[in-house]
């Protein structure tokens, strides 16, 4: 103990080479190793304690700081060894992929890529190689399938693909067609890039040259290449299309707008020519178009700029044309129009000489036709030929007048001697009167001849001297013959003065009297003062009577008169007085009636006063009105809606709220306000017609519905008729039957409703009907099902019988065939029973001729089935109620417990199964069983249950 005070460790020896051979002595986790190579002044003696650590971090540590280059370097040695996973003591491969993860190092890297033992670590490693060319490398070189096919994935340069295709081609063909596909996929981008590049820079260069350019059919074929590699295009690309394709989209649709306002101008320039080439002379319209088009037209077609493709230039070429076509039209139509007034001119003074009342000569007429020959005509032939037809005419009505000039002069002649002749046959018969009409009828025609000659007038003139003496004599005699009347008017006053009769007659009479010498004293001049003063006193007594009945009609009417004014006054009172925003409409229009009523029986008052008195009674009339007119409207529009609500129900599927609504209406038609007689009468006619075909809508329906009622009833008696009729069918027309049941119960619960008196007898029959039905139905089904089971029964006994010789197998075939004979002369089963039993009797036939082996085996299931008999014995003689052997109570007792549980669990029905007596009776003759004894025991059981079931069943 004392000399190892003095006893230094071997690894602390001065010597280099033994602390080297005490550094491999020492544990690979020794603090002393891993401080040897950290700290040992000797070179060598670290790189020995370098090749024992297994410390990564340590090793990374010292590759990095220490000072000799060769430790350096044997650190990183013994690192990258260590992290191959070659060495026996590397540390785990999950650590190593750890820590390759967090010190990424390309060279390090690369180096496990060629020397690492897990082709974990080695793909882990390829993820930070960004060399295509190592990456290619080890695409062809390297070992590992995995790593080859990672390495490829990885290489984007198409020549290193080229050259992996090349050497992989006989080499590794999986590797082949990865960087087949790879290059081909790489390819086809490169082209898809380069034929985008090209899309878009063709998109860039393209310009808009009108909609006949060839641009404009090109830009469709680069929107549909573009659309079909747009989803392989980068952003920038895009980018780039969309702001080409923006700028042509821009350039088009402003050269659009300029292309419209174009064809817009050229529209209204064409419109423009066109109704100009329609027109005959200019007007201020026309004017103002023209001014237009060529002035304001062409400064708007400067501002849309100058022409930049075809078509522009060719629409300016018809713009151009167009403005020089309206130009000509514009001087075409002013010629005409001077021309044309140079014509009007002369047609103007040829009407001044048709209007003139003076004789028209037949010059007048030669110099308006030279006139009208010497002037131009109009380039229009329309206006030409009007103005043309307008002077023709004019100069034939001329023509007709001048020719009517001179038949008028005739025949004024011929009137004016017819006249004179007149006056001297009329004086020769001293008729008076009409020889004076007659000399001034001639007089005025004389005055106003249109042409007789100087000899002709002075002949009218000495014939009527002639007649002016017989005149004068006439004259003399009338006077004569005016004071005879006179007296005899004298005595017909006088006659009337006293005379019993009629007022009003007598006051006509006297008045006519006066009317008859005051018509004498106009023709005749006045009568004598004496003979005038006898006259008027005769009149005035004989119009005395008339006087006082006059003055009693007067003082009658001055009455009816006040009467009139008071109800006036009453009405303006009654204005005034009035709330007319709380008031009684329905009184206030019956005041108003009955105040008309009342005027129109109060007698008439005198004529000056009536006038004011009917005005001032209408105005009242007219107030009262005015108030009432909104009411009278509110009513008139309320009684409307009611005709129109009314109306609108006239087809309305509720009959009965139809007919409520019409008799609400009717109770609500009375107005509060009436309207005038011939609107109230129009009003009331609508509304009885609307209620009137609401309710003869409901007499139909009542008719139609008693109709539909008996039709319903003998329908449904038929029914009855028909499903009682169905209780005498047979089995085979059983399901026929039950068919014609339903739909003749659908029927019934779809037949519409019968009377109600015979409603409650025909549903009993109905139902009584249909449980007879079901009564017949189930005896049909029953016995059918009984017919069924015996003849099942009876195959089974015969399979029972072979089945009991499978123990002396095998049997005489002459058994077997007549086993078959018999079998073929049985009564014949429905195909879902027959096919059972069938495959039973053709297994035990087949055990019975064949090996041993398969009778044996069918005498084993046989046997195996006794148990299962004997539970559907059971369960039938629970189904019927019948007592099981005391053997069999167990048993029973379990599948009773067993079914009770099942029902409160909720599976009954899958429970009832067992017990459903027609399965238990076709699963029990379709099952065999031996021995013979046991199974004949349990057969005269479960027939026994059986029939106790089906006696129950009938009952």
């Amino acid at each position: 103990m004392i000399l190892s005070r003095f006893l230094k460790p071997k690894w602390q020896h001065a010597d280099p080479e033994a602390r080297k051979r005490a550094s491999r002595e020492l544990d690979q986790n020794d603090p002393t190793l891993s401080e040897l190579a950290r700290q040992d002044p000797d070179p060598d003696v670290r790189r020995a304690a370098l090749g024992r650590l297994v410390d990564l971090d340590l090793l990374h540590d010292i590759a990095r700081a220490d000072a000799d280059a060769s430790v350096r370097s044997a650190a990183q040695d013994r690192q990258r060894f260590l992290l191959t996973g070659k060495a026996p003591d590397s540390p785990p491969l999950a650590s190593r992929l750890e820590r390759l993860r967090h010190s990424p190092d390309t060279d390090l890297a690369e180096f496990l890529l060629r020397q690492a033992a897990e082709p974990e670590l080695r793909l882990a490693a390829l993820e930070w190689i960004d060399s295509e060319a190592a990456l290619a490398t080890i695409a062809m070189q390297d070992a590992n399938p995995e790593l080859r096919l990672a390495a490829l994935e990885r290489v984007h340069d198409s020549g290193l693909l080229d050259q992996i295709v090349r050497q992989s081609r006989n080499r590794d063909k999986r590797l082949h067609r990865r960087a087949r596909e790879r290059l081909d996929a790489l390819v086809a981008a490169q082209a898809r890039a380069t034929h985008l590049e090209r899309l878009c820079a063709e998109m860039e260069h393209l310009l808009w040259d009108g909609e006949s350019g060839p641009n404009a059919g090109r830009f469709p074929k680069l929107e549909q290449e573009w659309r079909h590699q747009e989803a392989a295009a980068p952003t920038a690309l895009r980018e780039r299309y969309a702001q080409a394709r923006a700028r042509y989209l821009t350039e088009r649709q402003a050269s659009a707008g300029r292309r419209t306002q174009r064809l817009e101008l050229i529209a209204s320039l064409e419109t423009l020519l066109e109704r100009l080439q329609g027109e005959t002379e200019p007007s201020a319209e026309f004017n103002a178009a023209i001014q237009y088009a060529t002035r304001e037209a062409p400064a708007a077609w400067n501002q849309l700029g100058p022409p930049q493709d075809a078509e522009s230039r060719r629409l300016e070429l018809r713009f151009r044309q167009l403005v020089q076509d309206i130009h000509e039209q514009e001087r075409i139509l002013h010629r005409n129009h001077v021309r044309a007034e140079r014509l009007r001119e002369v047609l103007r003074q040829a009407e001044a000489l048709l209007q003139q009342p003076s004789e028209v000569r037949d010059s007048d007429l030669r110099h308006l036709r030279q006139r009208w020959e010497g002037l131009e005509r109009p380039e229009s032939r329309d206006l030409t030929s009007d103005l043309q037809g307008r002077f023709d005419g004019l100069l034939d009505k001329l023509r007709a007048r001048l020719q009517r000039q001179i038949q008028q002069r005739d025949q004024e002649w011929q009137e004016l001697q017819e006249l004179v002749h007149q006056l001297e046959t009329a004086l020769e018969n001293g008729e008076l009167q009409q020889a004076t009409d007659l000399r001034e009828q001639t007089r005025h025609r004389l005055k106003h001849n249109i042409g007789l000659s100087r000899a002709q007038m002075a002949l009218i003139e000495e014939r009527l001297q002639g007649c002016a003496a017989r005149i004068g004599e006439l004259c003399d005699w009338r006077r004569w013959g005016a004071h005879q009347a006179r007296e005899q008017l004298c005595a017909t006053a006088e006659g009337l003065i006293g005379l019993d009769a009629d007022p009003t007659d007598l006051a006509q009479r006297i008045q006519q009297t006066r009317a008859t010498w005051k018509a004498l004293d106009h023709h005749e001049g006045a009568a004598p003062k004496a003979l005038w003063k006898r006259f008027n006193n005769a009149c005035e007594r004989a119009y005395q009577p008339c006087q006082a009945h006059f003055e009693a009609q007067n003082r009658e009417r001055r009455q009816n008169f006040e009467k009139k004014q008071a109800l006036c006054a009453q009405l303006e009172q009654f204005e005034a007085a009035t709330d007319w925003q709380q008031i009684d409409w329905r009184e206030a229009d019956r005041l108003r009636r009955r105040a008309q009523e009342q005027w129109y029986k109060l007698g008439p008052v005198n004529r000056s006063d009536r006038k004011n008195l009917d005005r001032r009674f209408q105005h009242i009339l007219q107030r009262l009105d005015a108030r009432l007119d909104a009411e009278r409207d509110r009513e008139v529009q309320r009684r409307q809606r009611l005709i129109q609500r009314i109306q609108s129900l006239a087809d309305s599927p509720d009959l009965r709220a139809a007919i409520e609504v019409a008799k609400h209406a009717q109770a609500e038609w009375h107005p509060t306000v009436q309207a005038t007689p011939r609107q109230e009468q129009a009003l009331w006619k609508e509304f009885r017609a609307a209620c009137d075909a609401v309710f003869a809508r409901r007499q139909l329906e009542q008719q139609a519905a008693d109709t539909e009622r008996q039709a319903n009833l003998a329908r449904k008696r038929d029914l009855c008729a028909e499903i009682e009729a169905l209780c005498a069918i047979d089995q085979e027309q059983l399901a026929q039957a039950r068919a014609r049941l339903q739909a003749a119960q659908h029927e019934w619960e779809t037949t519409g409703p019968i009377p109600k008196t015979e409603q409650r007898a025909l549903d009993q029959r109905f139902e009584t009907a249909i449980r007879q039905f079901s009564r017949h139905e189930r005896f049909l089904r029953q016995t059918s099902s009984r017919e069924t089971f015996q003849r099942l029964y009876e195959r089974s006994r015969w399979c029972a019988r072979l089945e009991a010789l499978l123990a002396a197998a095998p049997v005489e075939a002459d058994t077997l065939d007549q086993a078959r004979e018999t079998w073929q002369t049985l009564p014949a089963l429905p195909a879902a029973l027959l096919e059972p039993i069938q495959q039973r009797f053709d297994t035990v036939v087949q055990a019975l001729t064949g090996l041993p082996e398969q009778a044996r085996d069918l005498l084993i299931r046989l046997e195996q089935n006794l148990q299962r008999k004997r539970i559907w014995c059971v369960c039938m003689e629970i189904v019927a109620g019948v007592e099981s052997p005391p053997e069999f109570a167990q048993l029973r007792m379990e599948y009773q417990v067993a079914r009770l549980s099942a029902s409160l669990a909720g599976a009954a029905a899958r429970v009832d199964s067992l017990y459903d007596p027609r399965l238990l009776q076709e699963q029990w003759c379709l099952t065999g069983a031996l021995p013979a004894e046991a199974a004949a025991e349990l057969d005269a059981r479960f027939l026994h249950a059986l029939r106790t079931w089906q006696q129950r069943e009938d009952a």
